[in-house]
């Protein structure tokens, strides 16, 4: 499956809802959280079996390009990639622009030379993640240094950023948080956040997400 074919699957996916683009994919973003989450999500959900088949379909799709995709290459951003070209083609999308692959790996490099060992994995912090592309960096860094596998915090204020950095970090079988909150402004705050790969960490094979707005829950409040 190439990225074209994956865009496509989505531009199918909002035919057959006839939902307005960004609100297909933030839905999207939902449903996957759903998919991979090993708690009991209490979010309001309008669509029915016909749908959510739909839904399914799609979700297929997006694990089985993402397997294609990292056996040639260590981490994809499917889910950014695709917002940005949605948003060259539909006003409704913000202009968010995610950090280009390189500059993503050098950010990483310079981040591992500053971090500090705690909890027994070296800890990495982006403050303002969006689609986590620097964490995701840092996680091959770490691969191909040898070094244990860090532990990755990404904190945004944009709840669709938080759920393409929650997703991303998942099935790249990182292991970390993602806290929702203004990190400049309140960075001791917390909206709520995603748990990233709980069950790897004890042994379990398939990536995990939980829902928590319990502050104790997120190393990012114990550093």
């Amino acid at each position: 499956m190439t990225n074209t074919d994956f865009f496509n699957a989505f531009l199918d996916l909002v035919r057959k809802l006839r939902q307005d683009p960004i609100k297909v994919f933030n839905d999207a973003l939902t449903y996957v959280l759903r998919f991979l989450s090993i708690d009991e999500m209490v979010i309001p959900w309008e669509y029915g079996p016909e749908e959510n088949e739909a839904f399914q379909g799609f979700t297929d799709q997006y694990l089985r390009f993402v397997l294609e995709k990292t056996k040639d290459r260590f981490w994809i951003d499917a889910w950014g990639d695709m917002y940005m070209d949605l948003a060259g083609k539909y006003k409704a999308f913000r202009g968010q622009y995610f950090t280009p692959a390189g500059m993503s790996d050098l950010a990483a490099r310079i981040a591992r030379t500053g971090t500090d060992l705690s909890f027994g994995r070296m800890v990495i912090n982006d403050c303002a993640c969006g689609s986590a592309r620097m964490l995701l960096s840092a996680e091959e860094e770490a691969f191909k240094a040898g070094d244990p596998q860090p532990y990755l915090i990404g904190e945004d204020i944009d709840g669709m950023c938080c759920k393409m950095a929650a997703i991303n970090m998942a099935v790249h079988g990182c292991l970390g948080e993602v806290i929702k909150h203004d990190s400049l402004k309140d960075p001791d705050g917390l909206s709520y956040g995603y748990l990233i790969n709980e069950s790897l960490a004890q042994g379990n094979s398939f990536p995990s997400i939980r829902t928590s707005s319990a502050r104790e829950d997120f190393k990012k409040f114990q550093v």
